[in-house]
């Protein structure tokens, strides 16, 4: 309603889910963004799914 259009909306929904994932996970978003920008130039397209927060945490768990 108010990102401007409806694309802008869209990635605007998609930072929250992300954000709120994190939130649920007891992630914390700051640490989990950092590490995924990092990570992201040399993860495959395959191992997309390790990025997300909910995988974070698990992985994590282990350590």
């Amino acid at each position: 309603m108010f990102c401007g259009n409806h694309e802008a909306a869209k990635r605007t929904a998609i930072i929250y889910s992300l954000l709120g994932t994190c939130k649920i996970n007891n992630v914390n978003p700051t640490e989990w963004l950092t590490d995924v920008l990092n990570r992201i130039p040399d993860c495959k397209i395959n191992d997309l799914y390790k990025l997300l927060p909910d995988y974070t945490k698990e992985s994590n768990e282990g350590v």
